[in-house]
């Protein structure tokens, strides 16, 4: 993993200046300025780890060569919170306790910011994640609102919202089809959020069905699906068991527009086997909007390959905790977390505000897939509002 190698011995280097009896207090104006970074840094996603770590660096170097945060220079600390949820803990544990930070960003999985934001409440830490989309991650187990707990990507009923409504106003079309995995929460939320909003726009669903992901012949459910003859069919997962399926359905002749979520969304999938759909994410290269093409520009001078959605998010919640902490003059958690709420931020993926549940108001990429090619196609949901 060349890509990586750079940050292994650079974590290292953190920890020890943090041991050397010169680090000063947190006091200290002088005294650098701590974010913790919480992520998979080993294991099965260590690659997501690695490209939120660089999404982080190449942000605080940015400030950093501006001069710091409020005159003070910015310090990582690297903490590897493996995807689970009692690593998690223990991580943001020692990121607060014994690296001095009060700011995190992260985790990945959901377990693992559940894990983060846990510990970090408690704590009066701010927590912002770059990548978990899990709905109750910004709420406690009462549903109320976590004060020092953001999101940047969008949320999963989001995404199928925006489908379902990207199909009654683009597409023009009023009988939808929804196929699933079976015990699938993922799918059954998006499912939900599609269905809810396609029928509040007129539309009706004419077969809701499910399937099993390790399945390898899908025939039987899309019989039932092309009896009902709708003009779309919503089919949220994932890239792998989506080119089974996609080409079965092709083959069985469902022809109409397929519509897909950011699962899709990767290198995985075949392009081939499901021409003529589209599907949203959180962010493509293929965007021309100069903000997107000056930012790949950046991280390939700095690791030498395009930059992916999630080192492109950590980036961007990197540059909105630093901005909110200019905008609050203070360092304060909770300073910095009401001036979050009230601000505008403009980041790679474009204007970003944050919702009364500290979820993000902002557009959504859609990729279109036609002639066994992914474009981009458009962004939909604009969010217009004035640089802070």
């Amino acid at each position: 993993m060349k890509i990586f190698r750079f940050w292994g011995p650079l974590s290292r280097l953190c920890l020890l200046l943090c041991l050397l009896p010169a680090c000063a207090p947190e006091t200290d104006t002088a005294a650098p300025f701590k974010i913790a970074v919480i992520a998979p840094l080993s294991g099965e996603y260590e690659a997501v780890g690695g490209a939120t770590h660089n999404g982080v660096v190449l942000a605080v170097e940015e400030w950093n060569q501006r001069g710091g945060v409020l005159g003070r220079p910015i310090q990582i600390v690297l903490e590897d919170g493996k995807c689970d949820y009692q690593t998690a803990r223990e991580a943001t544990q020692r990121a607060i306790t014994t690296g001095g930070a009060r700011f995190i960003i992260g985790a990945v999985c959901a377990n693992e910011s559940e894990g983060v934001a846990q510990v970090a409440v408690r704590n009066k830490t701010l927590q912002i994640t770059h990548a978990s989309v899990n709905l109750d991650l910004t709420l406690d187990a009462e549903g109320v609102v976590r004060p020092l707990v953001f999101r940047v990507p969008f949320a999963d009923p989001v995404q199928g919202e925006a489908m379902a409504q990207f199909a009654l106003t683009q597409l023009n079309v009023k009988k939808a089809a929804i196929l699933y995995a079976e015990n699938s929460s993922y799918g059954r939320n998006l499912a939900n959020a599609f269905e809810t909003t396609f029928k509040a726009g007129g539309g009706s669903v004419v077969a809701r069905k499910t399937y099993k992901s390790d399945a390898e012949v899908y025939f039987e459910v899309l019989e039932t699906i092309r009896d009902e003859s709708p003009e779309v069919l919503y089919m949220p997962g994932y890239a792998t068991v989506i080119n089974r399926l996609g080409q079965q359905a092709r083959t069985f002749g469902l022809l109409q527009v397929i519509l897909g979520s950011d699962g899709w969304d990767s290198p995985d999938l075949n392009p081939n086997n499901v021409n003529n759909s589209y599907f949203p994410t959180h962010y493509t290269p293929q965007e021309p909007r100069q903000e997107v093409q000056t930012w790949i520009q950046a991280y390939e001078a700095r690791y030498i390959v395009q930059p992916d959605a999630i080192a492109t998010l950590a980036y961007d919640a990197t540059n909105i905790l630093l901005a909110a902490i200019v905008k609050a003059d203070d360092f304060a958690p909770e300073s910095v977390a009401q001036a979050m709420e009230k601000m505008t931020f403009q980041t790679v993926g474009g204007p970003l505000q944050f919702d009364a549940t500290h979820n993000p108001r902002k557009d959504i990429i859609l990729l279109k897939v036609q002639n066994g090619q992914v474009q981009f196609a458009t962004r939909l949901e604009t969010t217009e509002a004035d640089t802070p």
